[in-house]
């Protein structure tokens, strides 16, 4: 992991930043690279100086098992131990939320927050979560076998055409040299997508893997592509913790406590997984039955780093701009830049008058 300790008055520049809020940028704002060394970024020399010093933090809440971290660092006291104040904010428009200002924080997927970072949202890209999230799922019963068995077939997304689902079913095509054109996308409801399997509507769908495991156990479905358990997506950071770009720039020093914070969480659910269902069980922060949901986190890699969320930002970059995603013009070098911002481990140095 990245451990070079930046000056908490030293340029953040060049920042624009399911599970997972709506998009509903326009996609022809252009984000600018050439970023201005005049910019009003923060020359606070202590923790003390910043602008939000002392104010509360204001971070997207999310019931998902997947953003354990944060919720755990809150359950266990780790803002508190760090001196920052949090207010957990509950939005159905995470994206432009943590843009516009009204969340400072929030921990979401990479698939679904990556295209509008480049289309201009204010937000950049922190602290490494975990691995996994979603995989492809056709009934167990069915014949398919293979992303290739879906050429010429239907496949759900319960998220909405250009979310984390759709575009994870994109990179899940192109890994395997399948033409995206070749499937059939549908956008359907998660409450009817297994009805809508079994009444041959569709032949597949892209599901988080927490909403899948109930189907699993009764022996309806079963995963054919996977975030989590394929060696070519494994090691990957599926979630990861952003940050408003007008926050970080102007406090550095509490956004590394904030993210401090979360990669503690983090730790905490790696190496006490059952521990960390309980704490979330207690707190209504995660569903269904204890024991599976205690293995789903275990099959989420919360040891993942900074360095893993790199190398995993640069991935969807290029995947990106194979898809079209993304303009193929754009150097994959300016984009890691421009919007990822490693905090959480040291990167920024925390100085405090007393």
């Amino acid at each position: 992991m990245k451990k070079n300790k930046l000056l908490a008055f030293i340029l953040l520049g060049g920042l624009t930043l399911s599970a997972c809020g709506n998009q509903n940028a326009s996609n022809d704002q252009k984000s600018d690279t050439n970023v201005s060394e005049d910019q009003n970024v923060s020359k606070a020399a202590s923790l003390e100086e910043e602008p939000r010093y002392g104010s509360k933090v204001k971070i997207g809440f999310d019931g998902d098992l997947c953003i354990a971290g944060q919720n755990l660092a809150e359950i266990n006291g780790y803002f508190e131990e760090n001196g920052v104040e949090v207010e957990f904010v509950n939005t159905k428009t995470g994206k432009d939320a943590l843009s516009s200002g009204q969340l400072d924080a929030m921990t979401g997927e990479f698939g679904s927050l990556i295209v509008p970072a480049t289309k201009g949202l204010q937000y950049v890209f922190s602290t490494a979560s975990h691995s996994g999230c979603k995989s492809l799922y056709v009934l167990d019963e069915s014949k398919y076998q293979s992303t290739e068995d879906m050429v010429g077939q239907s496949v759900a997304v319960t998220n909405g055409i250009g979310n984390s689902g759709h575009n994870t079913l994109l990179r899940f095509l192109i890994h395997d040299d399948i033409n995206p054109d070749d499937v059939t996308v549908k956008p359907v409801d998660a409450a009817a997508v297994i009805q809508a399997l079994e009444s041959g509507e569709i032949q597949g769908a892209v599901l988080d893997d927490q909403f899948a495991q109930e189907f699993i156990q009764s022996g309806k479905i079963r995963p054919v592509r996977s975030l989590t358990t394929d060696e070519d997506f494994g090691s990957e950071v599926c979630c990861v913790t952003a940050f408003n770009k007008e926050f970080v720039e102007q406090n550095p020093m509490l956004a590394e406590l904030v993210a401090e914070a979360i990669e503690k969480g983090n730790q905490y659910a790696a190496e006490n997984p059952a521990e960390s269902v309980k704490l979330l069980q207690d707190k209504n922060l995660a569903a269904g039955d204890p024991e599976v949901a205690t293995e789903l986190l275990k099959a989420y890699d919360y040891t993942l780093t900074n360095a893993d969320g790199e190398e995993t930002i640069r991935s969807y970059f290029d995947d990106y701009k194979e898809l079209n995603l993304i303009d193929k013009n754009r150097s994959t070098d300016d984009l890691v830049k421009e919007l990822w911002r490693p905090l959480g481990n040291g990167e920024v140095e925390v100085v405090k008058k007393n």
